[in-house]
């Protein structure tokens, strides 16, 4: 007869940054986080960034193709983790991300472009 053996938990099992429910990049924005990591990822719509934030229970992950934040977050220099703010900025008549020190202020205008990017960013161009 085969001998039975006990399950035994594997410590490091868990330890996936990934290993969470997604979000989208507006979870974080005008919100001090802790960024945990990235990796690029293989998707039905090309190759694109995921990035880790949060720890234990609380931790997810977003996809971004922002070059603003592939910058930040891919930066062979960058040390995991560290803390930061994600704002919406305007640049013209257009509106991206940029990460800021988590010190920094979260101002109206800041607030007011957060509201104006979730307004607009599920419209098509013509």
């Amino acid at each position: 007869m085969n001998e039975i053996e006990d399950f035994v938990e594997d410590p490091n099992e868990n330890n996936d940054l990934f290993d969470c429910e997604f979000t989208s990049v507006d979870a974080v924005v005008n919100q001090v986080t802790v960024f945990t990591g990235w990796e690029n990822r293989a998707t039905e719509n090309g190759e694109r960034t995921l990035v880790a934030y949060g720890e234990g229970y609380n931790r997810s992950a977003f996809f971004t193709d922002s070059k603003k934040l592939k910058d930040v977050f891919c930066n062979p220099k960058r040390r995991y983790p560290f803390r930061a703010i994600i704002k919406v900025v305007s640049y013209g008549n257009m509106y991206g991300f940029r990460v800021f020190s988590p010190n920094s202020e979260v101002t109206r205008e800041d607030k007011e472009n957060f509201d104006f990017y979730k307004r607009t960013k599920n419209r098509r161009s013509r």
